[in-house]
């Protein structure tokens, strides 16, 4: 069996681990539901992706919620301004590499008009899978809490009495990789001992 890494080997090994036929959009679909009553409303996990510009202009990422940090390869950080002050900047109409860039709608705009890749840090929903959308930040980092929570919902509906271990073994997995997040996040910290001196 193929190491679960996007939705075509998730599918696959769906059908392989319950040793039925399954309709694996319906499975997906029901298991991120799932996930995203465990999230909650206000759930939004930092992640980055390469958005691609032509004539100044790119689409943001499904999911986005806010923006964090927008980056050339070459020239760094490319500051994030109103996108009246990107406009006026673009009032010459001149092509370059990006000074600055604004958020409109689901676009990013840069002045001057950039033609390349940038890379988007932001913060994000769980964006879903499909055959479109292969991947996203939960099948990457535990693929083994997508197969439990499909295994589940496909065993329940055969009402298989093994279906609730499934659902709770995916669960516990979320809350292990939060656990993780929080230790990356505190290791990160320095700590400080009130009263005494080096």
């Amino acid at each position: 069996m193929a190491q679960i890494t996007d939705y075509t080997t998730l599918a696959a090994a769906i059908d392989d681990w319950d040793e039925r036929d399954h309709d694996a959009d319906e499975l997906i679909g029901l298991a991120e539901g799932e996930f995203r009553l465990y999230f909650g409303p206000n759930f939004a996990k930092e992640t980055s992706a390469t958005v691609a510009f032509t004539s100044g202009v790119g689409s943001l990422p499904s999911g986005f919620v806010r923006p964090l940090a927008l980056v050339h390869a070459t020239n760094g950080d490319v500051p994030l301004r109103s996108i009246a002050a990107v406009r006026g900047y673009n009032a010459t109409g001149t092509a370059g590499d990006p000074a600055v860039a604004a958020i409109t709608g689901s676009s990013i705009v840069t002045a001057p008009l950039y033609t390349g890749d940038l890379t988007l840090s932001y913060e994000g929903t769980l964006t879903g899978l499909t055959a479109n959308n292969a991947t996203n930040w939960l099948i990457t980092n535990a693929p083994q809490a997508y197969l439990s929570m499909c295994l589940y919902f496909g065993k329940a509906k055969y009402e298989d009495p093994t279906a609730p271990g499934y659902k709770a073994t995916a669960l516990q997995t979320l809350a292990d990789l939060g656990i993780q997040s929080v230790v990356a996040q505190v290791s990160r910290t320095g700590m400080t001992i009130r009263g005494s001196t080096p």
